[in-house]
């Protein structure tokens, strides 16, 4: 393993042939990248595929700027030379991997004739990969029993989920597929919000559920992808989930209120008033929202 420190990398590890019963997987790393970092020209034999976790990055290949975002997948192709766009890029954080797809049996060979096919470059959203990569470096990184065999299935998942991105892209303008809405890590706080409806959550128990350590970056990071920060988006769920329930004649304000962790009726009638234009009494007995 090598430990990446330089003056443009926080932190970050490479490793080159990690499992020497799979030459298909040539390297895979993770790296946390300083404001203003850069990569210099280089080249691969294999495929490379470098997963955005955060940030947004810019790549350099040939004449070409390519722009990647945050759940995007940047593909290299075997002996391409590419390095750092020219411009500032902002932190950011990466998971990649190096893959001779065609030792990977008929799928990989498959993957490998669909990428020169539809010449992907970028496969947007594919939040999905994180999990799948990290799962991978883990099995890199500690060693157990079985170690190439669960590295190998996190492999043929990881080609099966990039294929797939491939064969659902939409027809539209550079055949790019369609974008899940949140990345792993937000989108596991928002179904958290979602199922819980019945109180105020504390950010602090929201960061823990998306992995994530430090509760400031967690709520920049939700504000980024969600549009608002996590305490307005989760009201909206309460009272939106809230108007549904006073559809019932036999529910009342009050009930609506505890329900859905309003700290009193009064509270709860001025939120409802501001995200509907209408009042809860004036809703349940007909009113409509404009």
């Amino acid at each position: 393993m090598k430990i990446i420190r330089e003056s443009t990398h926080i932190s970050g590890f490479l490793y080159d042939q990690p499992v020497k019963e799979l030459p298909a997987l040539t390297h895979c790393g993770e790296t946390l990248c300083a404001r203003g970092h850069s990569i210099g020209p280089h080249s691969h034999a294999g495929f490379e595929f470098h997963y955005l976790s955060r940030g947004s990055y810019g790549w350099r290949v040939g004449r070409e700027t390519i722009e990647q975002q945050m759940g995007d997948i940047f593909v290299n192709y075997p002996n391409e030379i590419h390095s750092t766009a020219p411009r500032s890029c902002p932190e950011s954080h990466f998971l990649w991997i190096g893959l001779h797809l065609s030792q990977l049996g008929p799928e990989g060979a498959r993957l490998a004739a669909a990428l020169r096919k539809k010449k992907c470059r970028v496969l947007p959203g594919c939040h999905e990969a994180e999990p799948i990569l990290r799962g991978l470096v883990s099995q890199v990184i500690n060693r157990r029993a079985h170690r190439a065999a669960a590295t190998l299935a996190y492999l043929q998942t990881f080609i099966a989920l990039v294929r797939q991105q491939i064969l659902s892209a939409e027809a539209g303008p550079g055949g790019d597929v369609a974008r899940l809405p949140y990345s792993h890590s937000i989108q596991k706080a928002v179904c958290y919000l979602e199922r819980n409806l019945d109180r105020r959550l504390p950010l602090s128990e929201l960061a823990v559920v998306a992995t994530m350590r430090h509760v400031p970056h967690f709520c920049a990071r939700f504000h980024q992808e969600v549009g608002v920060p996590p305490a307005v988006h989760h009201r909206r769920l309460r009272l939106h989930a809230a108007r549904e329930a006073l559809r019932q004649p036999a529910f009342s304000i009050t009930m609506a209120a505890l329900q859905f962790g309003f700290s009193s009726s009064q509270h709860f009638s001025v939120c409802f008033q501001r995200e509907f234009g209408i009042s809860p009494r004036n809703w349940q007995s007909g009113g409509v929202i404009v």
